[in-house]
């Protein structure tokens, strides 16, 4: 396809997604106003496969074995594109929430949602106050012990595809919680949509689950080689 009519298609699918995005924040913001429990959850991972289905992306997921619903997680994703979000809520298998970019907190109705459902804003640019989101985090995973905590593993968006340097944040947060690390590998969303560029090419995510990777006694001063361990397992999938 060549480029005026990718770029013609991709303006189509941003007109037609919008609406159906708004839709769905709005519902799932007004439900978390009355009620927090497992429809709510729902509604949020089908909310999430509906903006993934409108868009074109098709996602495949493997290792959902590696998921124990009695266990909770520090689930750890690569982070690619706009709609890693959504891709993650759809394909993880249990509840979860998670850090998010401070910006999105000032959008309108997704902050407000985004507030609702209990995630976690971070400013990465700023070290005192990614600190503070640490500190909410570990707030966050004592307070709901049912749910999982996921980070994603490089803080920004790469603008190749390819797997970038890994912040420490999440390894930090598994040590101190006593939490295994879930590996959860996308592959093939940078071929879908890249930071930087609005131009979607519907297409599939493969997902890979990896088996939970144990803190071994790692602590905040001493935990490089537990995020060497995970790193080593996304690259096994991820350039």
């Amino acid at each position: 396809m060549n480029e005026a009519l990718l770029r013609l298609r991709s303006l189509l699918i941003w007109i037609f997604v919008f609406p159906i995005f708004i839709v769905g924040i709005s519902a799932i913001f007004l439900t978390a106003l009355v009620y927090r429990g497992p429809r709510l959850e729902s509604l949020i991972k089908a909310v999430s496969r509906i903006i993934l289905f409108s868009v074109g992306i098709r996602l495949q997921t493997r290792g959902r074995e590696n998921f124990d619903p009695a266990s909770r997680y520090i689930v750890v994703m690569n982070h690619v594109n706009f709609f890693d979000p959504f891709v993650f809520f759809a394909a993880f298998p249990g509840p979860a929430r998670g850090m998010e970019e401070e910006k999105h907190f000032r959008w309108p109705l997704y902050g407000a949602m985004l507030r609702r459902i209990g995630m976690v804003p971070v400013d990465r640019g700023h070290r005192l106050r990614a600190r503070e989101s640490l500190k909410r985090a570990a707030g966050l995973i004592r307070a709901r012990p049912g749910f999982s905590f996921t980070v994603m593993a490089e803080g920004t968006r790469t603008r190749d595809g390819k797997l970038g340097p890994f912040k420490r944040g999440a390894f930090i947060l598994a040590a101190e919680a006593g939490l295994d690390i879930l590996p959860m590998a996308q592959i093939g969303a940078g071929r879908i949509n890249r930071k930087g560029s609005r131009l979607i090419r519907p297409g599939q995510i493969d997902i890979v689950i990896g088996p939970p990777i144990s803190p071994d006694g790692a602590t905040r001063e001493n935990h490089e080689e537990f995020l060497e361990r995970t790193r080593a397992w996304f690259l096994r999938y991820v350039d």
